[in-house]
């Protein structure tokens, strides 16, 4: 699974969070990553990071295969192996990304799958290669794997009493379902960039994308239809079918805003009035300015006009319930500062900031804070636009 953008909230001292732009090739510094995950190993200079979701499903997966008379060391050897499958799978979408000038910003593995975020987005002929990349390499290897189980004539069996005569076959088995599932033409799946990056060959990509979103909401209602009324009812086929559905209509809503912002920057759509704190501020003033104001996020602002740090509401909160009123800001301060250059494409600030949406970007040029911008300030500033002629 492929997602264009991602999170690279910075320190004030690195303003620009997208260095690598479409047409720049190789890895892209990441930030502190997506919440949740853990940052297992970096490969290719891409870091692999593992949502810690996945370390229950191992766990639970061994447990109840434990009292099934399978040994839960080869169902945990399976699943392992799997996500191992699922991590090639998402370096090759990342490998043919680099190849054709779009850096890779992480890849996240989640008990569903992985998600790899791209510094840019591929649009046309690069998304439907990067798109195909994916389900290529697990056809590869369930392919390589085939050829390998009937070379040295082992048997057929998911249950075997040689242990990796029975890996091999599962693991066969789960890359052809991966490849075919990815295949299917409907988002969030690859099948579906791979039929909007075909369609806008020969179309433009808003009537691609709608197209592609439109086949995806066809084959959602008929997985929906077969999951309710088929010869056995299943749930989790109606599960797929929903997610398949509100996939198709998310890309679509997504990409009606991003085509908005085309060409457009941060500092078009910044903030520019806000209130301001300093490191030696109490905290009891920084409470009354976010009783008194609408702001949700105060930026900390040196003697010199830089940027030092970043107060929002949960800082607030856990600095009064520590520290009472009369600690300083400086003390309790967040120091990690999501921010921005002001002509950074304002598509590529709206993708990171849905992946931290409890936090703006500060607009920074040097060492000059410009403005804050947020999603909220985002789509008030496309309502605007969407109506000027």
């Amino acid at each position: 699974m492929t997602q264009p953008g991602g999170p690279s909230p910075t320190g004030p001292g690195s303003p620009d969070p997208y260095p690598s732009e479409p047409g720049s090739s190789g890895p892209v510094p990441p930030g502190p990553g997506s919440s949740g995950s853990l940052q297992l190993l970096t490969l290719f200079g891409i870091p692999i990071r593992v949502h810690f979701t996945f370390l229950f499903l191992v766990v639970l997966v061994g447990a109840l295969l434990a009292g099934t008379g399978e040994p839960a060391a080869l169902a945990v050897a399976t699943l392992l192996a799997i996500f191992g499958c699922l991590l090639l799978h998402e370096l090759g979408h990342a490998l043919v990304a680099r190849q054709l000038g779009i850096g890779t910003r992480e890849i996240v593995l989640l008990p569903i799958g992985g998600i790899t975020r791209f510094a840019g987005i591929p649009s046309g002929g690069a998304e439907l290669l990067i798109a195909a990349a994916g389900p290529a390499v697990n056809l590869a290897i369930a392919i390589g794997l085939a050829l390998l189980i009937t070379a040295l004539g082992l048997p057929w069996d998911l249950v075997s009493e040689s242990w990796p005569a029975a890996l091999l076959v599962r693991l066969v088995l789960a890359n052809a379902l991966i490849f075919g599932f990815n295949m299917l033409p409907a988002f969030p799946m690859d099948g579906g960039r791979i039929l909007r990056g075909g369609l806008s060959l020969v179309m433009s990509e808003e009537r691609a994308t709608q197209v592609a979103a439109g086949f995806g909401q066809a084959i959602a209602l008929l997985l929906a239809l077969l999951a309710l009324f088929g010869p056995a009812q299943n749930l989790l086929l109606l599960v797929i079918a929903l997610v398949v559905f509100f996939g198709a209509s998310q890309e679509a809503a997504y990409n009606r805003t991003r085509l908005m912002v085309r060409g457009r920057t941060a500092r078009e759509a910044m903030m520019t009035r806000f209130e301001r704190l300093q490191p030696q501020d109490s905290l009891e003033w920084a409470t009354r300015l976010f009783l008194a104001t609408h702001q949700r996020c105060f930026p900390v602002v040196d003697a010199w006009g830089r940027v030092a740090g970043l107060m929002d509401r949960a800082a607030i909160v856990d600095g009064l319930a520590k520290h009472g009123p009369q600690v300083a800001v400086l003390e309790v301060m967040r120091r990690q500062v999501p921010a921005v250059s002001p002509d950074a494409p304002l598509g590529e600030v709206m993708r990171a900031l849905q992946v931290r949406a409890d936090l703006p970007a500060l607009v920074i040029d040097g060492e000059e804070l410009l403005g804050m911008i947020d999603l909220d300030k985002i789509m008030r500033f496309n309502e605007v636009t969407r109506r000027l002629p």
